[in-house]
């Protein structure tokens, strides 16, 4: 790579897979375009979006931003490896089509990284917003690995999917597998041991959050599933029957609570 081209090479790849996300991509969008941080490429990447995704995408003209869209519906897992394949930067940021990223986010992690360099993978604290728009609460994560990591087969792994920023030799690494929404929770799992993470002190995403009881039997199965594979592959099945037993207390807790 010559000089000129490693200058014109973004930094940060932001992956941004999106499925009928019409409503909300602009609003999304519009925060990274907002960032005080400059030196990014945007891939937004169609799912087989049956609303008018592609044209909203379409609509934003900045040369950092490429939409991709070959009309599949692929999940989000494929899509997005897919984006880990075609990420040019240094880093990469990932970034839902419903969420809504601060403008000092990119900066201040790519300042972590640079100045932390055997963390893989910095989140943040996130903010709550319902359907409408509401703030309904925040989510605040441990700062350090060993926090981060501490007994994983008793909760999830803290660090948000949409606040991920990290190396993308580590993406390259581990990549994505297809676990009924579980998809980030596997990674960081199966990762947890051979790398480091992170979460900034404060809140840099607004996160939009909408109950649905299918989706959380989804989640859970798929949170038993991936106990399972991890926990039985390593030999040490006492941790999965306790890990299962927490998935299933989980999900009857947010049960009962919504019904509530």
């Amino acid at each position: 790579m010559t000089k000129k081209s490693a200058a014109n090479t973004p930094k940060v790849t932001i992956i941004m897979p999106v499925y009928n996300g019409a409503k909300t991509l602009e609003r999304a969008v519009s925060s990274i375009l907002n960032q005080t941080y400059h030196n990014w490429q945007l891939l937004v990447l169609d799912d087989g979006s049956t609303d008018e995704t592609i044209e909203v995408a379409n609509r934003f003209c900045d040369i950092r931003i490429q939409v991709l869209a070959e009309g599949q519906h692929k999940g989000i897992a494929a899509r997005l490896n897919q984006a880990v394949t075609l990420a040019t930067g240094k880093y990469i940021a990932r970034m839902d089509s419903d969420d809504f990223s601060y403008p000092e986010r990119l900066s201040k992690q790519v300042e972590f990284l640079e100045t932390h360099p055997s963390v893989d993978l910095v989140g943040t604290h996130i903010r709550l917003l319902n359907r409408e728009g509401q703030d309904i609460g925040t989510r605040v994560f441990p700062s350090y690995h060993a926090q981060i990591t501490a007994r994983p087969w008793l909760k999830s792994i803290s660090v948000a999917h949409p606040t991920w920023c990290g190396k993308t030799a580590w993406f390259q690494q581990w990549k994505y597998r297809d676990i009924l929404k579980n998809e980030d929770q596997d990674l960081l799992l199966r990762a947890h041991e051979g790398s480091t993470y992170a979460n900034l002190p404060e809140i840099l995403l607004d996160y939009t959050f909408i109950y649905s009881f299918r989706k959380s039997l989804f989640s859970r199965w798929g949170s038993a599933l991936m106990m399972h594979r991890f926990y039985i592959q390593k030999g040490v099945p006492i941790w999965y029957t306790i890990s299962l037993f927490f998935v299933f207390i989980k999900f009857f807790r947010d049960f009962f609570i919504r019904r509530c």
